[in-house]
């Protein structure tokens, strides 16, 4: 039976589109006709049992691939999650987890949901869900398990570090919040950071809300971190754009084949349009919509841009659901900055030469190869450059080469900094205050690295760490540790800010706030 439903699966897609290019195209006709044969020689030769369902996926996949980097077809599960993560929101208990030892670890509660309000904190252990255990579970398991429909109960047993029973809690599922804005806060008196980790249906409300909010704690300055935002919903990030645009400036156009994807945005000038001097913190992972955001700010010479030359990606895709509850995004039109720049990165050499591009190329404005990239004029008449990303005002790198043992550390999987810093975190049972003094004071030696090299070696033998092996970057490590101990004491909000303390482009950014006062003045 279950062959006789993937021909006529076949037959009725390859019928469609015969009768789609019969008036056409021969060459395509042909091709069609070929395809059909190839998928009945398949099923009738090869040497295995074939998933044609699978094995067409993979097919509309690599026909897609040949069009451009980002048309794409997306299958129903995957569409599924990413209309979650679109629509902000799903039904669960809300956590930040990693499976360590085997067990689910919390590493967080998500503010406001059913496991913050159940007490759950990082370093939680959950060994049994409705009185079964938990070992060896998988993510997709995890997903299963805790997630259902609002009003639902759960039962975990949650092993809490210093504690010498477990404890067992009844969860309400309700409906959990999937945050644009990951961490809004005061760095000092009058300089507010918002961390932008996608642009999602609620995005533009939630960076409008976190910018009001600073402002009533005294925010003078803006320091917009779009760094590893891959982008999103572009009507959210031209309304975020807008909300620093006080003009009727053109801030982003389209141009396509067809007429319909042809189009021009503009600012609408209004009274409460914000005028504080904004820095954006770019990196190489920042694309699409964050590249619209940071581009147009750049062209109109409202802020200044902080960090790396960012991703390069200019293609608009329009989005087209499929009976199958699948779902396919095909590229319609290119997108241009208010200066005519076109961000998109030549992708004609292939994918794998697309994206190792980012790594192996040198791409920032001390780069020679600028000479050859198209030259354009901002609103006040400074150059800036298409044909690749967003180029920085100011270049600033972070660390990323690490001692061989460093990077073991960091990249262990069962995460061994956190474990750490939940270990060691009631050593600093103080306010978060003078939390944030002493870190900044003794760099280095609030954390004894003897004591850390022993335990590591106790977790994990291979490591074999000697102080050698990673006092270069103890600096660096320790400031981890510190970050989550700062999660696991305050929240998210001061885990951002201790790791801000070791991170030299937003510390490059601050400096800079002058250039940025001066664009507004």
């Amino acid at each position: 039976m279950k062959k006789y439903k993937k021909y006529i699966l076949i037959g009725s897609t390859i019928i469609g589109l015969t009768l789609f290019y019969s008036f056409s195209s021969e060459t395509v006709l042909s091709k069609l006709k070929t395809l059909s044969y190839i998928i009945r020689l398949v099923e009738n030769y090869y040497v295995e049992e074939v998933d044609l369902t699978k094995t067409i996926d993979g097919a509309i996949h690599g026909f897609l691939e040949e069009l451009d980097p980002h048309s794409s077809y997306i299958t129903s599960d995957d569409f599924k999650y990413m209309q979650e993560n679109l629509n902000g929101n799903f039904e669960g208990i809300g956590i930040e987890f990693a499976i360590l030892d085997g067990y689910i670890t919390v590493i967080s509660p998500i503010p406001g949901t059913p496991s913050d309000r159940a007490g759950l904190i990082g370093g939680d252990k959950i060994t049994k869900i409705n009185n079964k255990s938990a070992y060896k579970i998988t993510q997709e398991e995890v997903f299963t398990k805790l997630r259902g429909k609002k009003g639902s109960a759960v039962e975990v047993e949650i092993q809490r570090f210093g504690l010498p029973d477990p404890l067992n809690i009844t969860l309400i599922r309700d409906k959990i919040p999937i945050h644009s804005v990951i961490a809004a806060f005061l760095y000092n008196d009058d300089t507010g950071y918002i961390k932008v980790n996608r642009f999602a249906k609620q995005t533009y409300i939630e960076v409008k809300e976190a910018i009001d909010s600073l402002e009533t704690k005294g925010m003078n300055n803006i320091i917009l971190d779009l760094r590893n935002n891959g982008g999103g919903l572009m009507d959210q990030a031209i309304s975020i754009l807008d909300l620093f645009i006080n003009s009727n400036d053109t801030i982003l156009y389209t141009k396509g084949r067809i007429h319909n994807s042809n189009e021009v945005f503009y600012a609408q000038k209004n009274k409460n349009d914000n005028s504080m001097p904004i820095s954006v913190l770019i990196n190489r992972a920042s694309a699409s919509a964050s590249e619209i955001v940071s581009g147009g700010l750049q062209d109109l010479d409202r802020g200044i841009i902080v960090g790396e030359t960012s991703f390069g990606k200019g293609l608009v895709q329009k989005q087209f659901s499929l009976d199958d509850g699948s779902a396919v995004r095909i590229t319609v039109a290119q997108y241009y900055t208010p200066s005519g720049r076109l961000i998109q990165r030549k992708y004609e050499d292939g994918l794998d030469e697309y994206y190792n591009n980012l790594l192996t190329t040198n791409r920032e404005a001390n780069d020679s190869s600028l000479v050859n990239k198209p030259k354009f004029k901002t609103k006040k008449g400074r150059d800036v450059f298409g044909g690749g990303g967003i180029t920085p005002d100011i270049y600033a790198s972070n660390k990323i080469n690490f001692l061989d043992k460093t990077q073991s550390i960091i990249t262990h999987p069962s995460r061994l900094i956190f474990k750490y810093a939940n270990e060691i975190k009631n050593d600093f049972n103080i306010s978060s205050k003078k939390f944030n003094k002493q870190t900044h004071k003794n760099k280095g030696a609030n954390i004894s690295i003897e004591d850390f090299i022993i335990w590591v070696n106790n977790e994990d033998e291979l490591l074999n760490i000697q102080n050698k092996d990673i006092q270069e970057d103890w600096i660096y490590l320790e400031n981890r540790i510190f970050a989550d101990i700062a999660n696991a004491l305050w929240g998210k909000d001061y885990y951002y800010q201790m790791l801000l303390k070791e991170d030299n482009q937003f510390l490059t950014s601050l400096e800079h706030l002058n250039d940025a006062k001066a664009l507004v003045d």
